[in-house]
């Protein structure tokens, strides 16, 4: 649906870093010009609404809904919009309705907030503390998702390898339960786990009931660095978890995060985590730079690395981490593999879209399928023929008559 045809247009905003805020703002901007174009109610959501929404009302009086991370304020304005008609008729309505895509991924959340406090994250500022999603509502929500047409659920939160509830158990019987859901998802995809919450377990959990993919943000590879942003570890210590990792699940795929330009990192503790990368054999990985948020305690620190230097070692990293991606994408060639299909082929001749089990929803690359006639939501089996950066180009196995 185009903002145009909307009855009321919602703007889902982070304040997890300067950059994001800045473009949130720009986009709750341009979503008024929208909305009072079209006629529709505003609604500005999520973190950064629920950080500084005195300030955004004031500054943005075109608002006509702000909704931190309680949704319940939206809710109603939709239930009203709803009651109210909108001046949208039932010919209209259904058009809508048509024209909705059934989604093939769904991200379930299984937890909220953080406890951890590392020393850059306003997460906990914003969030609050760690709180477990009961399994109950997470198995709900599952259920729900695979009903719309979901093919791939994937279970998020700020710290989701540390998910447990007494009484009831911990991440490795609620992988098992999610699995079991009738109908059964084509694939089980967990994201964000921290590195000191994997354990065999885990692991073991991981290889039976998930794809082999493994979301781990190890933020850098310097001790030091690390014991300043109040985390555990270091380079080696990373590269005997991604060993483990391995030999549990072989083949995987294994995405994580650094932050460069942290108060203080050297040139030698940046070379530090140089060499981790080069050694690390990631299959693709974020950079960002330090960016001071108010009431961290990391924005009180002395020795701030000079921006310019900063975003140099992050252009200089994110150079290396795709060169030595490069690898893991290019031995994916001549082996077999799934893909989801997110835009199908109407003719075997034609190319489908989707993405084979190494790529996650809306942060990964794309797989382009040959020879397959499919239709969205399908599962395909195809060998992969090319590696094209974080993308990939594969051929459908022939299937038996």
């Amino acid at each position: 649906m185009a903002a145009g045809d909307a009855d009321v247009i919602v703007v889902n905003t982070c304040g997890f870093i300067d950059a994001a805020k800045e473009e949130s703002i720009a986009a709750i901007l341009e979503a008024a010009d929208t909305a009072r174009a079209c006629g529709a109610r505003l609604a500005a959501i999520g973190c950064l609404v629920e950080r500084y929404r005195e300030e955004l009302a004031g500054e943005i009086p075109e608002v006509d809904v702000w909704c931190g991370l309680d949704a319940t304020p939206l809710f109603v304005a939709l239930a009203e919009a709803s009651a109210q008609g909108s001046a949208v008729d039932g010919s209209r309505q259904a058009a809508r309705a048509r024209r909705g895509a059934r989604p093939v991924s769904a991200y379930v959340k299984i937890s909220d907030g953080c406890d951890r406090r590392c020393s850059y994250c306003a997460i906990p500022l914003i969030k609050g503390d760690y709180e477990a999603v009961p399994a109950d509502a997470v198995l709900r929500t599952a259920r729900a998702a695979l009903a719309g047409g979901a093919r791939e659920l994937v279970l998020v939160g700020q710290d989701t390898s540390r998910w447990a509830q007494p009484g009831w158990g911990g991440l490795e019987r609620l992988l098992a339960e999610v699995a079991a859901l009738g109908p059964a998802p084509d694939w089980l995809r967990l994201l964000y786990l921290q590195p000191d919450g994997i354990d065999a377990a885990l692991l073991e959990a991981l290889a039976r009931h998930a794809v082999p993919y493994v979301d781990v943000p190890l933020q850098h590879a310097s001790g030091a660095v690390l014991r300043r942003m109040r985390r555990r570890g270091d380079g080696a210590a990373h590269l005997a978890l991604l060993k483990r990792i391995r030999a549990a699940l072989p083949g995987v795929a294994v995405r994580s995060t650094f932050l460069v330009g942290f108060p203080g990192e050297t040139e030698a503790e940046f070379d530090e985590l140089v060499a981790f990368v080069r050694e690390a054999e990631l299959a693709v990985a974020g950079v960002f730079v330090f960016d001071p948020q108010e009431g961290t305690d990391a924005a009180r620190l002395a020795d701030h690395v000079p921006a310019p230097l900063a975003r140099e070692r992050a252009a200089y990293l994110s150079e290396i981490i795709d060169r030595e991606a490069g690898r893991f994408w290019e031995a994916l060639i001549g082996t077999h593999t799934e893909v989801l299909v997110e835009r199908g082929a109407a003719q075997s001749s034609g190319t489908a879209v989707g993405r084979c089990v190494h790529q996650a929803p809306d942060v990964d690359g794309r797989t382009f399928v040959r020879g397959a006639r499919a239709r969205r939501g399908d599962v395909v089996q195809a060998v992969v023929t090319e590696a094209l950066g974080y993308d990939v180009q594969a051929v459908a196995e022939s299937r038996e008559p």
